[in-house]
C-alpha cells in the first residue's frame, strides 16, 4: 500500500491557525496554561519552584508537576517560571504535606490566585499506618483507635482535661467529683489557655509521639460536618461510625462512657472525647454522643475522665 500525504491549501492552514490562536503564540509557540515540569526544591522549603518550557501561565490552565522531594513543611507555594509564588491547595485548604512524598505528581488547575490540586499520582495518598484519610477540607488524618487502645472497639485510656496520664476504666483512680477535688492538684488544672499553645499538656502527643496530637473543637466540628454519623454496634461494642461524604472512608468511636470519682459511667450508651480547646477556667470542649445525637462542641468540667482520639 502506497504512502500518502494529506495536502491542504493555504486558506485551510490559515483557518486551523485561527482556531488555535488563543492557545498558541506564533512568535514563540508558547502553550498557554498547559504543561509538565519537575520540581527539585528541598522538602523543607515551603516555596517550591518549577520551570516548564514554552509555558505562559494563565488562569484556567492545567499543569502537572513531579515533586521529587517529600513535602515536610506546611503551607507550600509554587512559582512557575519565576512567577509570584501561589498557594497549593486541596479542597480549598493548604495541601496536606503527608500526601506528597518523593516523586509525587500533582496535577493542578491554576485560577489566578492559587493552584488547586485535581489529582495525585503516587502512593502518598495512603494514610500512615493507624490513621484514616477522610478527605476532609483541612487534610487532617484521624487515628483509627483511641489513645491507649489496641483496636478500634477498645475504650483505651481516660484522661482529665490537660493531663497526659491516662487511666483504665477500672484501675481505681479517683478523678473526683469536681474541679476542686483531686483534679486541682494535677498539671492540667494550672493550664489557662488552649492545649496547642503548650503541648506539654497534650495527651495524644505525650502517649503516641509527634506529629500525633489532640484535635481542636473546630476539627471535631469539621469531622461531624463532612461525615455521615450513625449509631451502630461493631464487634459487639456500641458506638458511632463517622463515614466521609467525600471518599467513603470511616471511623468508629466506641461509646466508652466517662470516669468520675473511681467509677466508670454510661459505658455502652454515651461517648465523650476531649478536644484540646479550652472553654473556660472550669471546662473544656469535647465531642459528646449517644444513640440519638452528636454534639461536636459540648462542654464539661475538666475533671471528668474522657477518651482521647489523636489526629495529625
Amino acid at each position: 500500500m502506497s504512502n500518502f500525504v494529506l495536502q491542504q491549501t493555504d486558506a485551510e492552514v490559515q483557518a486551523i491557525l485561527n482556531k488555535v490562536q488563543p492557545f498558541v503564540d506564533n512568535n514563540n509557540l508558547a502553550v498557554y496554561g498547559f504543561g509538565y515540569g519537575v520540581c527539585t526544591t528541598a522538602g523543607a522549603t515551603a516555596a517550591k519552584s518549577v520551570s516548564i518550557d514554552n509555558l505562559v501561565l494563565t488562569p484556567g490552565g492545567m499543569i502537572s508537576v513531579n515533586f521529587t522531594n517529600s513535602f515536610t513543611v506546611s503551607n507550600p507555594t509554587l512559582s512557575v517560571n519565576g512567577s509570584n509564588p501561589k498557594p497549593i491547595k486541596l479542597y480549598g485548604a493548604a495541601m496536606p504535606i503527608w500526601k506528597v512524598r518523593d516523586n509525587t505528581i500533582l496535577t493542578m488547575n491554576y485560577d489566578g490566585t492559587q493552584f488547586n490540586v485535581t489529582s495525585i499520582n503516587s502512593n502518598s495518598s495512603l494514610a500512615p499506618t493507624g490513621f484514616v484519610d477522610l478527605a476532609l477540607p483541612s487534610g487532617l488524618l484521624w487515628a483509627e483507635k483511641n489513645v491507649g487502645a489496641n483496636r478500634p472497639e477498645d475504650d483505651g485510656l481516660y484522661f482529665s482535661w490537660g493531663n497526659v496520664d491516662g487511666h483504665t476504666g477500672t484501675d481505681g483512680y479517683d478523678f473526683g467529683s469536681g474541679n476542686d477535688g483531686p483534679y486541682a492538684s494535677t498539671p492540667g488544672a494550672e493550664l489557662t489557655g488552649n492545649i496547642p499553645a503548650n503541648t506539654t499538656y497534650d495527651a495524644a502527643m505525650h502517649n503516641m509521639g509527634a506529629p500525633c496530637r489532640m484535635p481542636t473543637v473546630s476539627e471535631f466540628q469539621e469531622l461531624n460536618a463532612n461525615c455521615i454519623s450513625e449509631w451502630t454496634t461493631q464487634n459487639g461494642v456500641n458506638g458511632r461510625r463517622f463515614t466521609s461524604r467525600i471518599n467513603g472512608n470511616s471511623l468508629f468511636f466506641p461509646a466508652a462512657g466517662f470516669r468520675s470519682g473511681v467509677s466508670l459511667g454510661n459505658r455502652g450508651s454515651d461517648g465523650g472525647y476531649w478536644s484540646s480547646s479550652r472553654y473556660s477556667a472550669a471546662s473544656g470542649y469535647n465531642v459528646s454522643f449517644n444513640a440519638s445525637a452528636v454534639n461536636p462542641a459540648y462542654t464539661n468540667d475538666r475533671f471528668f475522665g474522657f477518651s482521647v482520639r489523636a489526629v495529625q
